[in-house]
């Protein structure tokens, strides 16, 4: 823009030295000098200031999606969550095979044998057998007179009795009820012998004793006789 202006003003000071000639009025009457040689030009001038930011512009189409990327490490379990409620019943199974045959259960062995050690035991009250021949599961008590039943089941009962100098009356009792009576009268002046025997059908702790009736008391036993009261499990 200087250098232009510079031009201006040079071709200003020649045309004013040449007499300020009209080359279109008068042919040939001025004769143009020899331009002189252009100056230097000028220095540049200061930048201005930056202009404002413009605006951003609006975004852009959304671009497609981008391949997936590599799973990244497996993470720590987590904590153990509650148990969840209980689900229906599932329906029943078919029924299995059947079993192999288990082995034969052996049956224990329940008996008693006592024995009385002297005659005329206490009347209306169990008679009380000390002697023991057999009492291995210790079934028979002899501080009480009482068999008591171990496990349910049948089982046989039988007494042997000496009888002297009078009657007898003996009754087989089961848990205060009377099961069975047995009445010998004396014959003689030796010893006589009686007996009886019962089945009963028996819940464990079921008890079962003999009682001598009033005064009909010839129950008697020495070193030579015996009287006693045996009992076995049958089934």
């Amino acid at each position: 823009m200087r250098r232009d202006t510079f031009l201006v003003a040079i071709l200003l000071v020649t045309h004013g030295l040449l007499g300020n000639c009209d080359v279109a009025i008068k042919h040939n009457e001025c004769n143009a000098g020899v331009p002189g040689i252009p100056g230097t030009p000028g220095l540049n001038g200061q930048h201005g200031p930056p202009g404002r930011d413009g605006k951003d512009g609006e975004l852009g189409p959304k671009g497609d999606p981008g391949m997936p990327g590599i799973p990244g490490p497996q993470g720590h379990p987590g904590k153990i969550g509650p148990p969840g409620p209980s689900g229906p019943p599932g329906l029943p199974g078919i029924q299995g095979f059947p079993g192999l045959p288990g082995s034969t259960a052996t049956k224990k062995a329940y008996a008693f044998h006592v024995g009385l050690t002297s005659a005329y035991p206490p009347a209306d009250s169990p008679i009380k057998f000390p002697k023991v021949f057999y009492n291995e599961q210790n079934i028979y008590s002899t501080e009480s007179g009482k068999f008591t039943a171990p496990v349910d089941g049948l089982y046989f009962l039988t007494y042997q009795i000496t009888v002297y100098k009078t009657n007898v009356h003996i009754t087989l009792m089961h848990d205060g009820k009377i099961v069975q009576y047995m009445y010998h009268v004396f014959n003689g002046s030796n010893t006589n012998q009686a007996s009886g025997a019962s089945i009963l059908a028996l819940k464990e702790g079921d008890e079962v004793w003999l009682e001598v009736v009033g005064s009909n008391n010839g129950l008697y036993a020495d070193s030579n006789d015996d009287s006693t009261f045996s009992g076995f499990l049958i089934s």
